[in-house]
């Protein structure tokens, strides 16, 4: 059976729109670390990214437009996290598949 036999068609629409999000280098460096960490602040992703502060929440701002990302405010901080953790099996293939055997 097809994949889009086994999946609403627009639960596959939104799992691709957010495939599509997460194919850049610093959004896939997002999901990596947050499925290490669960939880950070933006503060804590530019600092270990090494980017601008606009940069940074512009990347995760549109991760959370597309459901990638959930956030909470939490006083003057905001914390974001990944709304699927299973995205960890995405990085996970990607490792795997990037080394030569």
């Amino acid at each position: 059976m097809i994949l889009a036999d086994r999946v609403e068609e627009d639960r596959l629409l939104g799992a691709i729109n957010m495939l599509k999000v997460i194919a850049h280098p610093v959004r896939l460096s997002i999901v990596d670390i947050l499925t290490e960490k669960q939880e950070m602040n933006i503060l804590e992703i530019q600092a270990l990214l090494h980017l601008e502060q606009a940069i940074a929440s512009q990347h995760i701002t549109l991760m959370e437009d597309k459901g990638v990302l959930v956030s909470q405010k939490r006083g003057r901080n905001k914390f974001v996290s990944l709304k699927f953790p299973k995205m960890k099996n995405i990085v996970t293939c990607l490792e795997n598949c990037c080394h030569e055997e």
